[in-house]
């Protein structure tokens, strides 16, 4: 399952604060899953979407249809039309809160592994 070798990746890249959030079967939804992660910097979270897309690549055969903000690396998104892949830093995480947005679904917070 994509969702969770992007979880694996973002693990071993020490990604934090992992939550998965389960949108699979609900009427409307253009995508089963978000995969939201922490990263410590910048390059950080370049890292990260790269891990990602190497270990799904890997596993799937598979690249994101679309990648965002690779420029900054506050907020990059990796769109795989099913499975949506956030790596905020702290404070832009914190910002959008975008968990809060889905508070009726089903969310699996993962420890953060050192």
């Amino acid at each position: 399952m994509l969702s969770q070798v992007a979880v694996e990746a973002i693990q071993e890249k020490i990604g934090k604060d992992i939550t998965l959030i389960d949108f699979d079967g609900v009427d409307g939804s253009l995508f089963d899953f978000y995969v939201i992660c922490t990263a410590n910097s910048p390059s950080h979270a370049d890292a990260l979407a790269q891990k990602v897309e190497e270990e799904v690549f890997k596993a799937m055969k598979i690249k994101p249809h679309r990648r965002e903000g690779l420029r900054n690396c506050e907020w990059v998104l990796l769109d795989y039309f099913d499975v949506i892949i956030h790596i905020f830093l702290k404070d832009t995480r914190d910002f959008y809160n975008i968990e809060s947005m889905w508070t009726d679904m089903k969310q699996t917070h993962y420890e953060d592994v050192n």
